[in-house]
């Protein structure tokens, strides 16, 4: 297949600005959290041969080449993904974001999903339009392979009651939807009532998310 050079420049100036923006590897999980895990499966040979070296670490096994033409075929790379794709975090429940991939990803809330900062493979997946957010340096946190970052807490200013979207601003196909739920109440002054359990799946964002991952 033949490379396009374009992409070469744009994702190796990528690789570059993640080494000089990546906040530290956070620190172990905290007891109750809510987990959501980004995986890949880059083959660091054909992958740095193209992006330069440290772009992929790790042992996947995806070539570059097989990776831009199942993305040209499907508009989305199974292996690149985001686990769960939905969930459900009650309040007062922290998130952590693990990168369990090969790359550098984001996880990036957005108010409506779209493509990324790297515009040609915005355009093989079929987001040609960028989310604003995933232009905005400034806010983005960048995961290196095998990080681990201390996400917002659930009902926390940073995450509010309701349904929240998150997407990696590389791999825009790489989505998350997170619903918020706040307890009906509190059973005594210290005793709080289990949250309200909420059907993510009726949630249209969700639905939506699912069937881009389903082929």
């Amino acid at each position: 297949m033949k490379r396009s050079p374009g992409l070469r420049m744009i994702v190796g100036a990528v690789v570059g600005a993640i080494a000089l923006l990546s906040l530290a590897v956070g620190a172990g999980a905290i007891q109750g959290d809510k987990k959501i895990r980004m995986y890949d499966d880059c083959n660091p040979e054909s992958f740095n041969a193209v992006l330069g070296d440290g772009a992929c670490v790790g042992n996947g096994h995806t070539t570059f080449d097989d990776f831009i033409g199942e993305l040209a075929e499907t508009q989305d790379a199974h292996a690149w993904r985001n686990q769960p794709s939905a969930m459900q975090v009650n309040v007062g429940r922290p998130t952590i974001i693990e990168n369990r991939g090969g790359e550098t990803h984001t996880f990036t809330e957005v108010a409506q999903f779209g493509g990324g900062f790297v515009n040609e493979l915005n355009g093989i997946s079929g987001n040609p339009v960028p989310a604003p957010e995933c232009l905005n340096f400034g806010n983005i946190v960048f995961v290196p392979a095998g990080g681990t970052e201390t996400g917002p807490v659930a009902g926390s200013s940073e995450l509010p009651v309701g349904v929240h979207k998150f997407q990696c601003c590389i791999h825009p196909w790489m989505r998350t939807v997170l619903v918020v739920a706040s307890p009906p109440g509190k059973a005594s002054s210290s005793v709080t009532a289990p949250a309200a359990p909420v059907n993510v799946s009726a949630v249209p964002e969700i639905a939506s998310a699912s069937q881009h991952h389903h082929h």
